[in-house]
This record gives C-alpha cells, structure tokens and sequence, in this order.
C-alpha cells in the first residue's frame, strides 16, 4: 500500500479532518500498475470548484468529496484548450 510515510506531518491548514494518509489496496495496485496516476490540488482551487458547484447547482458537496470535483473541472477545460487548438 503507498502511504506518505510514518514520519509525514500535514501543514498546518485547514483539513477538514481529513487526516488519512493511506490508500485502498485496489487503488495503491492501480497505481503501481500505471493505470492510474495521481494529481494535486490545492486547497484553494478546491473550495473554488465547491463554490462554483454550489452556484451551479444549488448543493454544496462534503468537505472530503470536493477534490475530484476540482479535478473534472481541470479535465474539462483540459479538454476544451484541447479541442480548440485541433480545430
């Protein structure tokens, strides 16, 4: 399984209580056979995407279900730059 390590300290921000620093074994597989990969996101652009999904949507995702939000919406745009510059 990847971890952060036994010896990681998280900054001192605001974590919502997140402070699992594991990953689910099907997952860590996925990843170490390449299928997968990770991203990073920071917590700024995260609380962007919530808003932008609460504006959007009148709901306001959980504290620990807002990251992949942030994620389709770079995947997205990705997509989009993407498109543009083939047409």
């Amino acid at each position: 399984m990847y971890t952060l390590g036994h010896d990681f300290i998280p900054p001192q921000i605001h974590a919502g209580g997140l402070r699992y620093h594991g990953m689910a074994p099907t997952v860590s597989h996925l990843r170490k056979l390449g299928l997968i990969d990770r991203g990073r996101v920071t917590q700024s652009k995260v609380f962007e995407a919530a808003v932008l999904f609460a504006r959007t949507k009148a709901s306001c995702p959980r504290p620990n279900r807002r990251t992949p939000f942030r994620a389709a919406i770079d995947e997205a745009i990705a997509a989009r730059e993407e498109d543009q510059e083939n047409a």
